[in-house]
């Protein structure tokens, strides 16, 4: 009895450690994704002070009032979707995932983005190679990482217009053998899956801009939508669509509903 109990209290104890450095982790990865947040959202503080000072200065202020509306909800969509993030995150044991429509996710994140695209001069296109089943997904959760992603992408290409004018970013879907993947898609120079690995390192030193040359900010955008998908066992990474090269994830088809319709 002696000895049980002594290996009880050892398995009990390195159970706890165990969750100890869950939970170290968990915190330390929520302090990077806030910072790198922090670093972000200088940028549409600063298009908003500067939109708020040309329009006191009589300049368009209609258009100026336009550009503050637009910045002021790109940075609250993604303050959402880093507070779900944390949300799921802390539920992610017991996270429940249905059955969600990949195509009806897309085409709500495309019209939501609409506005801040055709400010930033991009086109955005939604893109199915056929018709899916619903997959096991948390329907917020996976509209919020879109959408984040979606900033990104949305900035990426306007600095690029140099060379392209009205860039194209897919909102797309296809099918692989591991399930159905899903994710943003353009033609962005320097992404490619050594870049993405190389920019995820970065990001765990904490480095201001660790997605150069993707982004010349601090990437928060990626990495909130990491999150929010990690939490719903989706793992975020560099894929090709249409020759076209993004960041997306694959997801497990509905199983439940495929055996109802069998």
């Amino acid at each position: 009895p002696a000895i049980l109990s002594y290996r009880n209290s050892e398995c009990n104890n390195e159970v706890m450690q165990s969750r100890q450095l869950q939970d170290d982790d968990a915190s330390s990865g929520g302090e990077r994704l806030l910072n790198v947040l922090a670093e972000q959202m200088k940028l549409p503080l600063l298009q908003i002070a500067r939109s708020a000072e040309l329009a006191r200065m009589g300049a368009n202020p209609a258009d100026k009032l336009d550009n503050i509306e637009l910045a002021a909800d790109g940075a609250l969509k993604l303050l959402d979707g880093y507070l779900l993030s944390i949300k799921l995150a802390r539920a992610q044991r017991e996270l429940e995932l249905e059955p969600i429509s990949v195509a009806a996710v897309l085409a709500d994140t495309a019209h939501n983005l609409g506005k801040l695209a055709k400010q930033y001069g991009c086109r955005l296109e939604l893109h199915l190679a056929g018709r899916y089943e619903p997959v096991m997904a948390h329907r917020a959760g996976l509209e919020a990482a879109l959408s984040s992603l979606g900033y990104v992408f949305i900035e990426a290409q306007a600095a690029a217009q140099e060379d392209e004018e009205h860039p194209i970013i897919k909102l797309a879907a296809h099918r692989s053998r591991a399930g159905i993947v899903a994710g943003m898609f353009a033609e962005v120079e320097g992404l490619t899956a050594e870049m993405y690995r190389r920019g995820k390192a970065l990001y765990k030193e904490q480095a201001a801009h660790p997605l150069n040359p993707l982004t010349n900010g601090s990437g928060a955008g990626v990495f909130v939508a990491e999150s929010l998908l990690s939490s719903m066992s989706a793992k975020l990474r560099i894929a090709h669509h249409q020759k076209l090269t993004g960041l997306a994830a694959t997801f497990i088809p509905s199983q439940q509903l495929q055996l109802v319709g069998a």
